[in-house]
C-alpha cells in the first residue's frame, strides 16, 4: 500500500509540470506565446515561468545547499516532466533512476538514451542535462553530498566493486570516471529500495537521514550483486593501475596510523618512488592526502558524536590535540569546538 501511495504521488502532475508541458507544446509564434502568458501569468510561480521562458539563464554551477537540506547528506527529488533542457554541473554526486518511460541524458559530447529501470551515476563537475519530454516518464534523482561521502559510505568505498572505484576515483584520483550506467529493467527489488528511501525522506526527525544513508549503502551492494553484468563504463575506462586503488584503500583503512614509510614497505617500494607514484596516481602528496582524510573524519566525529576534541584527535591519528586544533583551524577557519558550536551540535 505504501508503494502504491508513493507511486501515485510521483505520477501526479504538479503546477510547475503543467506549466512546462503547456510551454513545450506551445507553437513558437508570438500569438501562441501571448496566449500562453495570459493563461499562466496569474497563477504560475514566477521562478517556474522564468525557467520555461529563459532556461539558458538558469545558474550553471549548482552547490550542495541548493538541493540538499541542511543537516542531511542525501536528498531524493523527482525531476519535473517537460522541464526545459539546461546544461549544468554541481559539486555533489547525482544518481538518476528512470522509474518509468524513456528520457535522454546529455553530456557535452554524448547522448545516453535511458529507459525504465536504468540507473545512471554522475560524478561531480560533469557538465550534463536531461530531457524528460513526455507524460509517462518519471525520473528520480538521488543527490549525495561529496563533502561527507567518505564517512557515510566508508565500507562501500573499501570494497573493490566498480561502484566503489567510481566514488574513489572522483574523490581522490586524477583520472575521473564521468558516469556509470546499470540496466535493471523491471527489477522491483531495486525499485523498492529507491521508493523506501523516498518514503523515509518524508520523516522529518533526526534519524531519517542516517536511515536513508544505511538504505543507500545496502542499495549499492544489491545493485552490484544483481546487475554488475549490465554495467556500462564510459570512455573505455575499465579500471586503474595495479596500485591505484589498493594504495588509496590501504590509507583509508589505516589513516590513523599510516606513514609514508609504512605505505612504501607494504607495496615493496622505496620511499622516494612511493611518494612520486602516489602523487602521480592521486594528484596529492601523501601528506596532503592523509591530512584531507583525517580532517574529513574529524569533522564527521565532531558533528555526529559527543566525543571531546582530545578523543577525536587521538582517533584520527593526532596524538597531540593542539596539532589537530591548529590544522583544523587552518582548513575550516575555526577551532573544532567553535565548528561544533556553529553547527548547533
Amino acid at each position: 500500500m505504501a508503494y502504491e501511495m508513493i507511486l501515485d504521488s510521483l505520477f501526479r502532475w504538479n503546477k510547475d509540470e503543467l506549466l512546462f508541458r503547456d510551454y513545450y507544446h506551445t507553437v513558437p509564434e508570438k500569438e501562441a506565446l501571448d496566449l500562453f502568458l495570459v493563461r499562466h501569468k496569474e497563477e504560475a510561480e514566477k521562478d517556474a515561468l522564468e525557467i520555461a521562458l529563459h532556461p539558458k539563464t538558469i545558474e550553471y554551477d549548482k552547490t550542495e545547499d541548493e538541493f540538499i537540506s541542511s543537516g542531511r547528506n542525501v536528498s531524493l527529488v523527482k525531476h519535473p516532466r517537460y522541464l526545459p533542457l539546461f546544461y549544468h554541473q554541481h559539486a555533489f554526486f547525482e544518481m538518476i533512476y528512470v522509474l518509468s518511460g524513456k528520457c535522454v541524458q546529455l553530456l557535452q559530447d554524448k547522448k545516453i538514451y535511458l529507459s525504465a529501470g536504468d540507473f545512471c551515476l554522475i560524478a561531480p563537475s560533469v557538465i550534463h542535462g536531461i530531457e524528460v519530454f513526455n507524460d509517462d516518464t518519471i525520473v528520480l534523482n538521488i543527490l549525495i553530498r561529496r563533502s561527507t561521502f567518505l564517512d557515510i559510505f566508508i565500507n562501500t568505498v573499501r570494497d573493490k566493486t566498480q561502484i566503489s572505484l567510481f566514488f574513489m576515483d572522483n574523490l581522490y584520483a586524477k583520472k575521473k570516471i564521468r558516469y556509470l550506467l546499470f540496466h535493471t529493467e523491471e527489477d522491483t527489488v531495486i525499485r523498492n529500495y529507491i521508493l523506501d528511501m523516498f518514503i523515509e525522506q518524508q520523516n522529518p526527525d533526526e534519524f531519517s537521514d542516517r536511515i536513508i544513508c544505511s538504505q543507500l549503502t545496502i542499495f549499492f551492494n544489491q545493485l552490484t550483486r544483481r546487475h554488475k553484468k549490465t554495467m556500462e563504463i564510459p570512455d573505455a575506462h575499465q579500471g586503474n593501475s595495479n596500485y591505484e586503488n589498493t594504495m588509496v584503500n590501504y590509507i583509508l583503512t589505516n589513516y590513523a596510523t599510516v606513514t609514508l614509510e609504512e605505505l612504501a614497505d607494504e607495496f615493496h617500494f622505496s620511499v622516494p618512488y612511493c611518494s612520486k607514484l602516489f602523487k602521480t596516481i592521486t594528484g596529492y602528496t601523501f601528506s596532503d592526502f592523509l591530512t584531507n582524510v583525517r580532517l574529513q573524519q574529524g569533522e564527521n566525529l565532531l558533528l555526529l558524536t559527543q566525543l571531546n576534541v582530545a578523543d577525536i584527535s587521538d582517533r584520527i591519528g593526532y596524538k597531540n590535540p593542539e596539532t589537530f586544533i591548529r590544522i583544523f583551524k587552518r582548513f575550516y577557519n575555526s577551532t573544532p569546538s567553535q565548528y561544533r558550536k556553529l553547527n548547533n551540535i
